[in-house]
């Protein structure tokens, strides 16, 4: 048993998350398996940590369970079916700008209906490219809602929000160069 207290990773600038087209990772891959390095690296691929806050970004799960008593046993259990999985975005936009100016990024790369692969590399230096080293989480989904937000306060950024619905997960994802 350690006594003594481990470093950790300090959060700013050590969460870069993407969101890359879905269509740019035709294979899915399982836990520990690997995407493209250029699915993260494309030109269509969205780099988003720069438009969020702490706490702008939130993942909630759900089981979908069902109760299993067979003859043999005397104690029911609870068995895992399924489960959903959404992600909450919430960035930096601003209406008044076109799609494409830097601001609104994120907000084209979210927009509602786009099927999208977000990917997460815990502790990689942000200003960091991504190479063969990097891993990965993993996460494919369809953008389910778009809302822009009403400030709560007069001196806060614009923000929208989207909620993608996960379809597929993937975890410790490593990055291959071909």
């Amino acid at each position: 048993m350690s006594t003594t207290a481990i470093e950790g990773v300090v959060a700013a600038g050590h969460v870069p998350i993407f969101v890359i087209p879905a269509a740019s990772v035709t294979s899915f891959p399982d836990n520990g398996g690997s995407v493209p390095l250029a699915a993260l690296t494309g030109a269509t691929t969205t780099k988003i940590d720069c438009y969020l806050d702490a706490g702008d970004v939130s993942f909630s799960r759900s089981e979908q369970t069902k109760t299993r008593q067979r003859l043999c046993q005397t104690i029911a259990e609870t068995v895992k079916v399924g489960e959903t999985i959404d992600i909450t975005i919430a960035a930096v936009y601003d209406q008044q700008e076109s799609d494409t100016a830097d601001v609104n990024k994120a907000y084209a790369a979210l927009a509602e209906g786009a099927e999208v692969v977000v990917a997460v590399a815990w502790g990689w230096d942000q200003s960091a490219t991504p190479d063969a080293t990097t891993v990965v989480d993993v996460w494919k989904g369809k953008v389910r809602t778009q809302d822009r937000n009403f400030p709560t306060s007069a001196d806060e950024d614009l923000k929208f929000t989207s909620i993608v619905s996960v379809s597929q997960q993937a975890k410790d994802v490593t990055l291959t160069a071909a």
